[in-house]
C-alpha cells in the first residue's frame, strides 16, 4: 500500500490510518450522523481541503502542506474554517487568504454564497486495479464496495470532475495553494437550512431541524457503513444478482443494460438480471416482439389486436362483452342512476347524487346548522374543520396533548395520534419500510435528507464529528503520527 499522502503539523499520516483500516479498525469510529442527500456510502459532500484533516479520501480531506522549513514561520495547520482568523479559510489543509473576498460581486447569484474550495486535478486511482470487494479510493485499494465518482473520469485541460455529480465542470481559477494534483475553484453555494444549527448528541440535522441519529455510537467493519442504525456490507446486495454488468455498490446494484434500440434482444437476458423491452411501439408476445394491428378507423375496436391483447374503445366508449360500447345517458339527468347499456349506470350532473334511482340535490345550508342532520340524499351534511357528525349534530373531539392515545375522544370516536403511531396508549413514531437509504434517516415513518453542517466533513452515510477523518465511506479517530 502506498504512502503518497501528505503530511502536516498535527495531521494524521496517511499509512497508520490506512493500517488501522486493512486490520478491522479496532480503533475505528462510525460518526453519528446521516450523510447529505443524495451521496451514497463514499462519494465525496466536501471538496478537497473543506472539513479535511489532512487525508482527501472521497474528495472529503483537505491535502496538506509541508511547512516553510528552513527556519521560517510555519503555516497554520486547520482541519475546518474556524479553525482560521478573520479573512481566512480552510485550503488544502492551512489556513489561506479567503479567494473570495477578491473575486467579483458578480461571481455568485443573489441568494448564494462564493465558497473556495481545493479540487483535483488528476484521478490518483487512474489504471489501478483492485481486487474483488475493494475499491480504490485516492490511489489506495480498501475493503468496501464504494461508489467513488470521478474514478475512471478524464477530464480536459480547465475542468475538472465534480465528486458531486461524477462529471467534469469548469474550474474557476483562484489563488490558493492546494497542493499537487489539486487547484483552487470558486463555487457558489445555496444556504443550508442547517447552517449554524447545533444539535445535541445522538442527533442529526435534516432540513434544519434535530432529528434523532439511529447511527449514533453504531461501530461497524472494515467495508461496512452504518445507515438506519444497522450496519450495511457495501458489498452485499442481500444475495441478488446484479447481472453479468452489474456490481454491487453501497450495498445495492448498479447496473447498465446492453438493450439495442431495434428490440432485436428483446425479451432477452440485459446483463442486469432483466430482459430487454421491444421498439416503441411493439410489445413482448410469445418470446418475440409483436406490433398490436389496431386500424386507425377504429374498425378493430374492443377486438384481438394480434398480440394477446384487445384494441382500444375510441373516446365516449368502452369495452363491454367484447365490443365497443358507447353509454346512453341523457345530460339531463333523466337516467340517473339507471342502466348506461355498457354494464354500469348514469351518473347525475354537478351538485347532484343518484338516490333511490334519481338524481337528488343535498339539503345542507352553508353555515353548518344542519351539520350532523341528514342531507335529503341518504348522506349526512358536513361539520366545521375541526368537529365531526356525531349523534345527529356536530361535535368537536377531546384529546389530550400530553402523547396518550386509545381513549374516547367524546364523539363516538377514539383519541389517536397527531405524528407515529398508539401503542399500548402511547403515540410512539412510526418506522420506515423500507429501511432509508445511506444519507436518510427515519422520522415518523419518511425517509428525510439529512444534511452536514458547512463546515463538517461527510463520509460514507454520515457527518464526521470534529477529530475524526474519512476513511473509507468511514469516521475515524485521529492515529497520531509516529
Amino acid at each position: 500500500m502506498s504512502c503518497r499522502l501528505r503530511r502536516a503539523a498535527g495531521v494524521l499520516g496517511g499509512c497508520a490510518l490506512l493500517a488501522a483500516l486493512a486490520v478491522g479498525c479496532g480503533n475505528a469510529h462510525v460518526s453519528g450522523g446521516a450523510g447529505a442527500a443524495g451521496h451514497e456510502p463514499g462519494t465525496a459532500g466536501a471538496s478537497a481541503g473543506e472539513g479535511g484533516s489532512g487525508l482527501n479520501l472521497f474528495g472529503a480531506g483537505g491535502m496538506g502542506v509541508p511547512s516553510s522549513g528552513g527556519g521560517g514561520a510555519s503555516i497554520p495547520s486547520c482541519k475546518a474554517a474556524g479553525d482560521c482568523g478573520a479573512g481566512q479559510v480552510c485550503l488544502g489543509g492551512t489556513c489561506q487568504a479567503d479567494p473570495c473576498l477578491a473575486a467579483p460581486a458578480t461571481t455568485c447569484a443573489a441568494g448564494s454564497k462564493c465558497r473556495a474550495t481545493c479540487v483535483r486535478t488528476a484521478d490518483p486511482c487512474a489504471g489501478k486495479v483492485c481486487p474483488d470487494q475493494q475499491t480504490c479510493v485516492d490511489g489506495d485499494c480498501l475493503a468496501g464496495c464504494f461508489d467513488v465518482p470521478c474514478n475512471g473520469v478524464k477530464c480536459a485541460a480547465g475542468q475538472f470532475c465534480d465528486p458531486g455529480t461524477g462529471k467534469c465542470a469548469a474550474l474557476k481559477t483562484c489563488a490558493a495553494d492546494c497542493g499537487a494534483g489539486y487547484a483552487c475553484d470558486l463555487a457558489c453555494a445555496a444556504p443550508s437550512p442547517c447552517a449554524g444549527v447545533t444539535c445535541p448528541a445522538k442527533q442529526v440535522c435534516a432540513g434544519g431541524k434535530c432529528v434523532t441519529d439511529p447511527c449514533a455510537g453504531v461501530d461497524c467493519a472494515a467495508g461496512s457503513v452504518c445507515s438506519n442504525g444497522k450496519c450495511m456490507n457495501t458489498c452485499d446486495c442481500g444475495g441478488k444478482s446484479c447481472g453479468t454488468n452489474g456490481r454491487c455498490v453501497g450495498g445495492r446494484c448498479e447496473c447498465t443494460p446492453t438493450c439495442p434500440t431495434d428490440g432485436s434482444r428483446a425479451g432477452m437476458d440485459d446483463g442486469c438480471a432483466g430482459t430487454c423491452p421491444c421498439a416503441k411501439g411493439s410489445k413482448l408476445y410469445k418470446g418475440a416482439c409483436c406490433a398490436p394491428a389496431c386500424p386507425a378507423d377504429g374498425s378493430g375496436d374492443g377486438m384481438s389486436d394480434g398480440c394477446g391483447g384487445t384494441c382500444p374503445c375510441a373516446s365516449g366508449s368502452r369495452l363491454y362483452k367484447n365490443a365497443c360500447c358507447a353509454p346512453t345517458c341523457p345530460m339531463d339527468g333523466s337516467r340517473a342512476g339507471m342502466d348506461d347499456g355498457c354494464g354500469s349506470t348514469c351518473s347525475c350532473p354537478a351538485g347532484k347524487k343518484a338516490y333511490m334511482g334519481a338524481c337528488c340535490a343535498p339539503s345542507c345550508p352553508t353555515d353548518y346548522s344542519h351539520g350532523g342532520m341528514s342531507d335529503g340524499c341518504g348522506g349526512t351534511c358536513g361539520c366545521p374543520s375541526g368537529e365531526t357528525a356525531h349523534a345527529g349534530t356536530c361535535c368537536k373531539p377531546q384529546c389530550p396533548v400530553d402523547g396518550s392515545c386509545g381513549a374516547s375522544n367524546g364523539c363516538g370516536g377514539t383519541c389517536g395520534c397527531t405524528t407515529g403511531t398508539c401503542v399500548g396508549g402511547i403515540c410512539v413514531a412510526r418506522t420506515c419500510n423500507p429501511l432509508c437509504g445511506c444519507g436518510q434517516t427515519c422520522v415518523d415513518g419518511k425517509c428525510v435528507a439529512v444534511q452536514c453542517d458547512v463546515d463538517v466533513q461527510t463520509c460514507g452515510c454520515g457527518c464526521c464529528a470534529s477529530g475524526e477523518v474519512c476513511v473509507a465511506g468511514r469516521c475515524m479517530n485521529n492515529v497520531p503520527v509516529p
